[in-house]
C-alpha cells in the first residue's frame, strides 16, 4: 500500500480547480494561458530547465547549438501544459460525439478499419509528444473499441477521475499490473490497445536499442504481444500544428514475424519502432517530453542492480 503523501491531494485539488476555471474560458485563451505559465515555469524552476537542457544536449551532442536546445527548451513545458488542458476538457469534447474540428485525421481512421477487418485486433503505439491522450480518445469518438495500459496512480481521488475522463470518451484503462491478460482480452476482441512505451522504465523486461545516438532501455512488450497474436503494431502521433490544431501523423505498419531466433526478432522490431518514434520527435523536438530522464538507465547500472538482487537472496 502506498503511503499517505500530502502533496498528492494538493496537486489533486489543483488539477480539479485547474479543470473548473478553464471551463470559463474559450480553447484559444485556455492554450495561450498554458504557453505563458510553461514560459513562466521554465524561467522560474531552475530545477527542471536544467533536466530539460541537460537531455536535449545529450541527446543532440554536437548536432544542435546552445542556443537551438535552448529555443527547444523554452516551449517544452509550453507544450506539455497545452497537452493537459486539452485533456481537462475531455468531458466537453465528448459531449459532441464528434471528433473535435480541430482535429486533421486524414485517412488515418480508414486505415485503422482495414487492418480490424483481419480479425486480430491493433495495437498504437505512441509517445508522449503533442497529445497523447486527445489520440486515444478521438479513437473512441470515432466509434472505435478501445483501451490504454496506463499506470494506476496512487492517489486514488485523482486516479478515479482521470479514468472517468478517459471513459467520457469511451477509452477504458488498463493497468500495467493486468496488462498481460487484459490486452490480449482486448486484442481478441478485435478492439484496438494504445501503449506508451517510450519512456525508461527499469521494472519492465527490456533490451538497450540505439536512440538518437545512445543505447535506451527499451520496453519490448509490444513486440513481445505482436508476435503472440499476430497483432500488428501502428506507430502515431497527435502533434500540434500552427493554429492551435492537431495532425493524426501515422508511422508504417509494423507486422512482426518469427523469422528464426525470438530473441532476434524482438529486438528486429523493437529497433524498427524505436526508429520511427525518433524521426518523429525530430521533426517536433519541442513537443516531447524531455524532462523524462530517458537515458537513466545504463548497462552497467542494470548489470550492478542484478549483481545486488542475486546478492541479496
Amino acid at each position: 500500500m502506498a503511503k499517505k503523501k500530502p502533496y498528492r491531494f494538493i496537486v489533486y485539488l489543483a488539477a480539479r480547480c485547474a479543470a473548473l476555471v478553464l471551463s470559463f474560458f474559450s480553447r484559444r485563451w485556455a492554450l495561450a494561458l498554458a504557453r505563458g505559465i510553461g514560459h513562466l515555469g521554465y524561467l522560474l524552476v531552475p530545477s527542471l530547465r536544467t533536466k530539460i537542457l541537460k537531455n536535449l544536449k545529450f541527446a543532440y551532442g554536437e548536432e544542435k547549438t546552445s542556443r537551438e536546445t535552448e529555443a527547444i527548451a523554452e516551449k517544452v513545458l509550453g507544450h506539455m501544459l497545452q497537452t493537459a488542458f486539452d485533456f481537462l476538457r475531455f468531458s466537453q469534447f465528448a459531449r459532441s460525439r464528434k471528433v473535435p474540428p480541430f482535429i486533421e485525421t486524414g485517412e488515418a481512421f480508414s486505415l485503422c478499419k482495414d487492418i480490424l477487418q483481419e480479425g486480430k485486433g491493433l495495437i498504437i503505439m505512441t509517445a508522449h509528444m503533442g497529445n497523447w491522450e486527445l489520440l486515444a480518445g478521438i479513437f473512441g469518438m470515432q466509434g472505435f473499441s478501445g483501451a490504454v495500459v496506463g499506470r494506476h496512480i496512487y492517489y486514488e481521488p485523482y486516479n478515479r477521475w482521470i479514468v472517468a475522463l478517459r471513459e467520457a470518451v469511451k477509452i477504458r484503462t488498463i493497468y500495467r499490473d493486468q496488462a498481460v491478460r487484459d490486452i490480449h482480452e482486448q486484442l481478441k476482441q478485435n478492439g484496438i490497445v494504445g501503449l506508451l512505451p517510450d519512456q525508461d522504465m527499469d521494472n519492465i523486461r527490456g533490451i538497450f536499442v540505439d536512440f538518437f545516438g545512445r543505447p535506451a532501455y527499451t520496453s519490448i512488450a509490444p513486440v513481445k504481444f505482436a508476435l503472440a497474436t499476430g497483432t500488428p503494431l501502428l506507430p502515431a502521433f497527435l502533434v500540434r500544428v500552427p493554429g492551435d490544431r492537431y495532425k493524426l501523423m501515422t508511422g508504417k505498419l509494423i507486422r512482426p514475424k518469427m523469422d528464426g531466433n525470438r530473441d532476434e526478432a524482438v529486438r528486429r522490431y523493437t529497433e524498427v519502432w524505436m526508429r520511427c518514434f525518433e524521426e518523429m520527435i525530430r521533426q517536433y523536438p519541442d513537443q516531447w517530453a524531455w524532462m523524462h530522464d530517458r537515458w537513466k538507465t545504463t548497462p552497467q547500472k542494470l548489470a550492478s542492480q542484478k549483481k545486488e538482487e542475486v546478492r541479496v537472496s
